[in-house]
C-alpha cells in the first residue's frame, strides 16, 4: 500500500521530452504509460525538497540529471492507458482542453499527486494533468519550408 500526498500544481516548467500523444510501450503493453520530462527549476526543487523532508522520504523516483547538468523530473499516469484513450489530454493557457500535446522546448505546469511508496519509502510523482502554457515553434518537416532555407 502507498501513503497518498495532496497532489499539487507546479510553476511553469521546460519540457525536455512528453510521451503524451500515444502510450509508452517499449517495455510491453503491461507497462504502457504515457509520461512528461521536465527540468526541474529551483521553485521546484525547493517545493520537491520540502515534501521529501515532510514525508521522511530520501529518494522521488523519476529524477536524474543530465549530461548538461539539469535536474530533470520524468512523472508518469497509467489513467488514461487503462480507460483507452490514445493521447494524454492537455489543456491550454486558459485551462482549457485542447488538442495540442506538449513536445520538448514546450512551456507547463504539471499536476503531481506525490505518493510514497511502502516497497521501499521512496516517492513517486504521478501525473494527473499537463496545462500547456506555451507552445514552441516547430520549425521541422511539418512548415512551409520543410527546415530548409530557400536558396
Amino acid at each position: 500500500m502507498a501513503s497518498k500526498i495532496k497532489p499539487f500544481t507546479t510553476g511553469d516548467l521546460t519540457v525536455q521530452w512528453a510521451h503524451l500523444h500515444e502510450a509508452d510501450t517499449k517495455f510491453g503493453d503491461d507497462a504502457a504509460n504515457h509520461s512528461c520530462t521536465v527540468i526541474v527549476d529551483v521553485e521546484l526543487q525547493k517545493e520537491l525538497d520540502a515534501l521529501m523532508k515532510d514525508n521522511g522520504v530520501e529518494k522521488i523516483n523519476g529524477m536524474r540529471v543530465d549530461n548538461d547538468g539539469n535536474t530533470l523530473l520524468k512523472a508518469k499516469s497509467k489513467v488514461f492507458v487503462k480507460e483507452n484513450i490514445k493521447a494524454f489530454p492537455c489543456r491550454d493557457a486558459k485551462a482549457e482542453l485542447t488538442q495540442a500535446i506538449a513536445y520538448g522546448g514546450d512551456t507547463v505546469r504539471l499536476r503531481l499527486a506525490p505518493t510514497v511508496l511502502t516497497r521501499d519509502g521512496s516517492m513517486s510523482l504521478f501525473l494527473n494533468g499537463v496545462q500547456i502554457i506555451e507552445k514552441k515553434p516547430y520549425d521541422g518537416a511539418a512548415s512551409a519550408t520543410g527546415g530548409f532555407e530557400v536558396t
